[in-house]
């Protein structure tokens, strides 16, 4: 008998949004980190054939090399629009996947759980369902504290030189805080189903 919170992945309406948001999420990760750029007016693919590839010579010694934490250096340029280019780097593909599932398999269970409370009026009403989502919540500004302080600008000037210092351990902390809120997730899925 497979486990309870599975039912939660079984939920098509989660499983959509699920699967949106974490294209989307692998998306945006690679446009923040510099593998998809959009520049209008601009001839990204400096008088290459549209659409092209181009692969860097040395391309597995640079498979690996880091240029910032987290951040690797593409090996491989993929032109479709003169002004749209994907670079390719494969540790910045593999991360964002990484996180994209995750936060769509958080996003799925957050939905299939606040969907079997609409449901069914358990002890607690709507006061349990608020609850239930504030780790999600919690965990959706962990991933994105970065960004957040970046949008602040020069509010944030002042605390610049302690995330320099701490901004290396905001993708663990990041991966961590959605690993360990899916669990939670599932585990209050489950819970619900027993208790239903």
């Amino acid at each position: 008998m497979a486990p309870l919170w599975v039912s939660a992945l079984g939920d098509r309406v989660g499983r959509r949004f699920g699967l949106w948001s974490g294209i989307a999420y692998v998306l945006l990760y690679l446009y923040a980190v510099g593998n998809i750029v959009i520049a209008p007016g601009v001839d990204l693919a400096m008088g290459r054939p549209i659409p092209s590839t181009f692969v860097v010579a040395d391309w597995s010694a640079k498979i690996w090399k880091s240029i910032a934490p987290f951040v690797w250096e593409p090996i491989a340029a993929i032109y479709l629009l003169r002004s749209v280019a994907l670079f390719l780097s494969v540790p910045n593909l593999l991360l964002a996947l990484l996180l994209g599932a995750l936060v769509g398999l958080n996003l799925t269970a957050a939905i299939a759980r606040a969907r079997l409370f609409a449901g069914e009026r358990l002890k607690g009403g709507s006061m349990r369902g608020l609850l239930a989502s504030l780790p999600a919540l919690l965990t959706g500004f962990t991933c994105c504290v970065s960004t957040v302080i970046l949008a602040l600008g020069s509010l944030a000037a002042g605390f610049a030189v302690a995330v320099i210092a701490v901004a290396p351990y905001f993708l663990p902390v990041a991966v961590l805080a959605l690993v360990l809120n899916l669990l939670w997730s599932f585990g209050q899925f489950a819970c619900a189903l027993r208790h239903k």
